[in-house]
């Protein structure tokens, strides 16, 4: 597909203002490039116009094929100019392209939502959230009740790793410390902020959270990097599926091997007593890692009851004593790693089988 072009030495932003798929159906799509000093080429080459407008180039260096393919241009013969590669506009959208010299346009042969490294982007949806009466291994707080999340976001694949931690703050807490893969732990809810805050920073992204002291407050309107809601998390989790694990009901209580489990998450069963490193296992059908087991994942909310009824974006109680922690953990029983399993941990509590991953809106 050619290079991903993103900025340039002689342009910042640009904003394309025509493009014309095949069949010549117009394309109308606004937004600004992104720049990204790993990927940045020089593309006034041969006296190539990048200026505002895109559609400068309709009257430059006609008659000489640039070839973007690679990291640097090259000059290949003096009678047609064709340019493949691919524009990103702003950070949500990208297109495919071709320059037709022709018809002076851009022929678009593709284009979509561009998804940040190492995430899934989980489209607004609607789920029934909990558990059913008969599940086995169940507890009387997972009451299914319908939920509808009005809003797309990113979900990271896996836990937050150790390596990603340290690359971020600095130094490692863990107590499996010598795991680089291996998920971060020993951290607590307050850190966890923390490192969304610092991580937003350092993506230029605006942080989700408001932090004087213990009190914490979300900016919703925010971009950049969060914990998942809990319901954000169980959707992510389940990916349509509505059975114990996303990938098969649930036999085993305890520490025997559970056939569904042992193919997704690290238990009690099979971790060998300690964490393991992140995306070993079977991913759900939305392509995430780790749901099941490893170690616990805390969550933005209080906790709290479920409502009774149908509800949209929930985020919890506005006030409690204990954070929301899903998922289960390396050294537990199999029934702990259900998709409907709840537990609870003080926002200053840290131990070695609590982490977290992060999630964004969309942008």
């Amino acid at each position: 597909m050619g290079l991903r072009l993103v900025g340039s030495v002689d342009w910042d932003r640009i904003a394309l203002l025509r493009a014309v798929r095949s069949g010549d159906a117009l394309v109308r799509r606004q937004g600004t490039v992104k720049k990204k000093q790993s990927r940045m080429m020089r593309l006034n080459h041969a006296g190539l116009c990048f200026g505002i407008a895109i559609s400068c180039l309709a009257g430059a260096a006609a008659g000489v094929p640039i070839d973007l393919t690679d990291s640097t241009p090259s000059v290949s013969g003096p009678t047609t100019l064709h340019i493949d590669g691919i524009l990103t506009l702003g950070s949500s959208y990208w297109a495919d392209f071709r320059w037709n010299s022709s018809k002076n346009v851009f022929e678009v042969t593709g284009y979509g939502e561009e998804v940040p490294e190492g995430t899934v982007l989980i489209k607004a949806g609607t789920f029934t959230m909990g558990s059913p009466p008969d599940e086995p291994g169940r507890s009387d707080d997972e009451t299914e009740h319908e939920v509808t999340l009005t809003r797309d976001f990113y979900l990271s694949k896996t836990e937050v790793t150790q390596a990603q931690w340290v690359e971020v703050m600095g130094s490692n807490p863990s107590h499996f410390s010598d795991c680089e893969e291996c998920p971060v732990e020993w951290v607590s809810w307050y850190d966890a902020v923390d490192y969304c805050n610092a991580r937003s920073v350092a993506d230029e992204l605006e942080p989700a959270y408001e932090v004087d002291g213990t009190n914490v407050s979300w900016k919703q309107a925010a971009n950049g990097w969060r914990l998942p809601t809990e319901a954000e998390w169980e959707y992510g989790c389940r990916a349509s599926s509505s059975s114990a694990f996303y990938n098969g009901p649930i036999t085993e209580m305890m520490c025997d091997v559970d056939p569904s489990l042992d193919e997704i998450g690290w238990y009690c069963a099979n971790s060998m007593g300690q964490t393991q490193p992140v995306g070993g296992k079977l991913p759900n059908a939305w392509g995430i890692y780790d749901m099941s087991g490893n170690v616990w994942e805390l969550c933005w909310d209080w906790y709290g009851d479920y409502p009774a009824g149908p509800v949209s974006d929930p985020s919890g109680p506005s006030s409690g004593e204990y954070r929301l922690i899903r998922g289960g953990r390396w050294n537990n029983w199999a029934e702990t790693c259900r998709s409907a399993d709840r537990y609870l941990s003080s926002p200053g509590y840290r131990f070695y089988n609590i982490g977290f991953r992060v999630a964004s809106w969309t942008r």
